[in-house]
């Protein structure tokens, strides 16, 4: 942990310049100048790395992207402008007409629909639920091309074995793609395992302040070569300087954000654990003895976002305990600053939620960097609040 903290907190210097700043420039340009004709030509000619315009490459984006491959023990990182963009370049750089996605657990819900989307170009994909990892080979088919996932998944923060995922996938000629945001390059190191596709939404936990939207893919030089070639500069999801400079400032407080929420985390879950108005708690802190021994195996430390369902759950408990909250904010994404809390009932989803394995007492809470027993107590006066009058 020690040398991925120093990664973070590593000043970068451009000793070409007259003056060294403590924070990196920000390249704010949208193209760059050739030397020469001759630098123009050699450059056209043989496809050598050169700043020549931001879509392509950018000084302020590199300075990010070696950083998380760095962090994430890949060959390489590529930037994108938001976690979707990121997603994007990969399945649609990856995936071909008549091959076949696995898509496991809860992953993000707007991965599910990109990927069943391209069904329309001839994908086929399966979206499957298991409680064991090696279930997942069960949907394997002559044509599958992709295993994407998250581990520890949305929602219900369910994990998998990587190596085993990894080992069954390489054997056939299956690229694995993992959405790492959840345990940042902090907690879980998925390359490291046989993993081929690492990606991340910088808008969570490596910006840390909720002020910016972006993404980075990490990998090797060959998969990241197909992916560059159609995903990066074909789609054109770019990072805007700015925003990648906003990351490294966020990477720069992740190791000690990431330690100060690993305690908050882990009070707030016994807390909740502990309440007769708790049916369930989903996080690998209070996960089956099966599911802490792949954590013990991957996990390098333990995020702050889980879920929990409410007892006895209906609309107007879900309501109250929500509206009754004061240090917790109704928002979609986390990773910041900020406490938050989202449930995953809508009002008139049920049907969906069914499908989706997940009771309309759900709700997803991000713990920020208040302070634990202030968290607390919110909670406990909310559900106070909520089962008032249920008795």
């Amino acid at each position: 942990m020690r040398d991925l903290d120093n990664v973070c907190l590593e000043v970068e210097h451009n000793w070409e310049k007259d003056y060294l700043s403590v924070s990196p420039e920000i390249v704010q340009t949208s193209t760059f100048q050739f030397k020469n004709f001759d630098h123009y030509v050699e450059v056209n000619a043989h496809g050598q790395h050169a700043y020549t315009y931001t879509r392509g490459d950018n000084p302020t984006l590199e300075i990010l992207e070696k950083k998380i491959a760095r962090l994430e023990k890949g060959e390489c990182a590529r930037s994108y402008a938001s976690g979707m963009g990121a997603i994007s370049a990969t399945i649609l750089s990856l995936i071909n007409k008549d091959e076949h996605v696995i898509i496991v657990n809860t992953v993000y819900g707007s991965s599910v629909k990109l990927i069943q989307s391209l069904k329309r170009f001839g994908v086929e994909s399966s979206k499957i639920d298991v409680c064991e990892t090696s279930e997942i080979f069960d949907y394997i088919q002559d044509n599958t091309k992709m295993i994407y996932f998250e581990s520890p998944s949305s929602q219900k923060f369910e994990l998998l074995d990587l190596k085993m995922i990894a080992d069954v996938a390489k054997e056939k000629g299956i690229y694995t793609v993992i959405d790492n945001t959840w345990s940042t390059p902090l907690f879980q190191n998925p390359l490291e395992y046989g993993i081929d596709v690492v990606i991340h939404s910088c808008s969570k936990y490596i910006g840390g302040h909720s002020d910016i939207v972006g993404g980075i893919v990490v990998t090797n030089q060959k998969l990241m070569k197909k992916i560059d070639d159609f995903g990066q500069i074909l789609v054109g999801a770019t990072m805007a300087p700015m925003n990648a400079w906003l990351a490294i400032r966020g990477l720069r407080t992740l190791p000690v954000r990431m330690k100060s929420q690993q305690e908050t985390t882990k009070q707030v879950i016994t807390y909740l654990q502990n309440h007769p108005c708790i049916q369930h708690v989903y996080h690998p802190l209070a996960a089956s003895s099966s599911q802490r021994a792949l954590a013990k195996t991957y996990l390098k430390g333990y995020s702050s976002l889980l879920g929990f369902e409410l007892k006895d759950a209906n609309p107007q408990i879900i309501k109250t305990f929500i509206d009754s909250l004061n240090h917790f904010t109704l928002a979609y994404s986390w990773g910041g600053f900020e406490s938050l809390a989202m449930p995953v009932f809508k009002g008139n989803n049920e049907e969906e939620l069914k499908q989706r394995g997940l009771n309309i007492g759900h709700i997803r809470m991000y713990l920020g960097l208040e302070e634990p027993e202030l968290l607390i107590e919110d909670i406990k006066q909310a559900l106070e609040k909520a089962y008032l009058n249920q008795e």
